[in-house]
């Protein structure tokens, strides 16, 4: 790695970073206990003194921390005066289009403000969805420039487990460059993405917590039908509280009223949005069923809730609600319905969803909860943001990737594009598409702010309130089920090979049972056979040896 060593004291100003309520540094004087301030103030003269000296030298420190990531801007800028052009660094993520008409007119504008700030280029690499895992899988194994990227959709262990990720603790790298992350940000969830005590990605500011099993349909297929949801109760986000009876029942006269298109966007989600069921350790091979009360790890395929839910899409396929191309399909599902040929998907609500997802269909959206808030394990550590192991500079990588949950330039470029071009300020400061834009004719409109690493130092959508981040901070920390194994990693290098054939099963067996293509009894059987044949029951017990030794060195029972 290479290292910026401190040539000179620089002068610089320091950009005030407003804490996220909820996200702020854990660590704060405000949290000590008031017996450690007490005898703080009862020292005697010599301790005073030893504990001020001990003081000026963490101030020291800290100095030069900060001029140590001063300077390594300024040589930045020394280098790009000299040869004439900037340091560049890739940023890589999905949206459910693909790259937007406008990417490069943003990129100019982002690496006009980075070059000022940071001394380097930035460009947003965007893949659509349905390519991004295969496409950053080559690209990160290839060589192919790749500095920083979202591990949605490849997987945080996956990313560890070949090699993609660089160890943020490597030469004090996070500590020295990532200070803006460390005050935005708790300690708890940060150290949620360690992996066998290591650092390799920092989590995007979002809703940790989630609110499974919320279906959307669009308000216009249900006006269509004549569905009126207000006679239902609402829950604490406002979302009509309905039960799988009263949403079979939806879909059926949607397949009466609207027999060329189909009812439900399927996807492979049913785990992870439809239930509270723990995906310990990043995968569904070996889980909590019941994560608020026991740490016992079971077999997920083999229950009641996997049961249910295969018996469910089974019933909607034979009804003819879901696509006989569903199991090849892998065009995101709010794309679907955006393309105007289905009407209703699964997905996890929070405060402000409603907007988001009406946003990603391009159409007004019903959401209905039908599920309950559920904060799982690896609900921080999902998917981090990394740096590659191959980048050129993880220094001036990391920087960028600080400025991205810090700077308000950098957010709203990312999140929304340009001012005047994709959006416009409202004077109540929230913004809305520009005059002539909307959600189908828009250049850069990504839609993915959960994936963001930090979307609420960035402008507010139209119809969501000014604090919205403070009341994603407050659906977080009031969740109703709390994994017990909240904050647990597991690293699975030493089993990639039974992993890889556990996968593999999955992927010739249970996608057929849970997509409905198959009888579930049959399905689930087979599905089983092949999972124990490729080893479950040892992965089960590795990961259960695992966890029992996380919660004793935590104290957890």
């Amino acid at each position: 790695m290479r290292k910026h060593r401190v040539l000179a004291l620089l002068a610089s100003s320091a950009m005030a970073l407003s804490l996220l309520s909820g996200c702020g540094n854990a660590d704060s004087a405000a949290e000590a206990p008031a017996d450690e301030v007490t005898s703080a103030a009862e020292d005697t003269t010599d301790a005073g003194t030893a504990a001020t000296e001990e003081a000026a030298g963490a101030d020291t420190d800290a100095a030069d921390e900060g001029d140590a990531a001063a300077q390594a801007i300024a040589d930045r800028k020394a280098e790009a005066e000299k040869n004439g052009e900037y340091e560049k660094i890739v940023v890589s993520f999905f949206d459910w289009t693909g790259a937007p008409a406008g990417i490069d007119r943003v990129n100019a504008a982002l690496s006009a403000h980075t070059e000022e700030t940071l001394g380097v280029d930035v460009e947003l690499q965007i893949i659509d969805s349905a390519a991004y895992a295969d496409n950053m899988k080559l690209m990160l194994s290839s060589g192919e420039q790749v500095d920083l990227f979202s591990t949605c959709s490849i997987g945080y262990p996956t990313a560890i487990m070949n090699g993609y990720a660089l160890s943020m603790d490597e030469d004090d790298l996070f500590d020295t460059y990532g200070k803006g992350i460390q005050e935005k940000i708790r300690k708890d969830y940060i150290d949620a993405c360690r992996v066998s005590g290591v650092l390799y990605g920092t989590p995007p500011i979002k809703d940790y917590a989630i609110q499974t099993c919320a279906v959307c349909i669009g308000q216009e297929y249900l006006d269509g039908i004549g569905y009126d949801a207000s006679a239902l109760e609402t829950d604490e986000n406002g979302y009509p509280i309905a039960t799988w009876d009263e949403i079979n029942d939806i879909f059926a006269k949607l397949h009466e009223k609207y027999p060329d298109k189909y009812v439900y966007s399927m996807q492979d989600n049913m785990l992870t949005q439809g239930s509270s069921v723990d995906n310990i350790g990043g995968d569904y091979y070996g889980v909590l069923l019941d994560s608020a009360n026991s740490l016992k790890v079971e077999d997920a395929y083999s229950s009641d809730v996997f049961r249910e839910w295969c018996e469910r899409t089974y019933d909607w396929n034979q009804k003819g609600y879901l696509s006989k191309d569903a199991l090849t399909d892998d065009t995101g599902a709010s794309a679907r319905i955006k393309s105007g040929a289905y009407m209703a998907m699964m997905a996890c609500s929070k405060p402000g969803y409603k907007t988001q997802i009406s946003g990603e269909c391009g159409r007004d959206m019903a959401v209905f909860d039908v599920g309950e808030s559920f904060m799982s394990s690896a609900s921080v550590s999902s998917f981090p943001w990394c740096i590659n192991q191959n980048t050129e500079d993880p220094v001036a990588a990391m920087q960028v990737l600080d400025a991205m949950y810090t700077d308000p330039v950098v957010s709203n470029l990312m999140c929304w594009g340009e001012e005047g071009k994709e959006y416009k300020v409202n004077d109540d400061e929230t913004i809305t598409f520009a005059d002539g834009v909307d959600a189908n004719n828009s250049e850069y409109y990504p839609n993915v702010l959960w994936l963001m690493p930090n979307p609420y130092v960035a402008h507010v959508w139209q119809g969501d309130p000014l604090d919205i981040g403070d009341q994603i901070a407050t659906f977080n920390n009031n969740a109703v089920t709390k994994s017990k194994a909240l904050g647990f990693t597991w690293d699975n290098t030493d089993y990639a090979a039974e992993f890889t054939a556990l996968q593999n099963a999955y992927d010739q067996y249970g996608k057929q049972v849970s997509y409905g293509f198959v009888e579930p009894e049959k399905g689930i059987a087979d599905l089983e056979a092949a999972l124990k044949a490729a080893g479950l029951d040892e992965y089960m017990a590795a990961k259960q040896e695992a966890l029992d030794a996380w919660a004793k060195e935590n104290g957890i029972q």
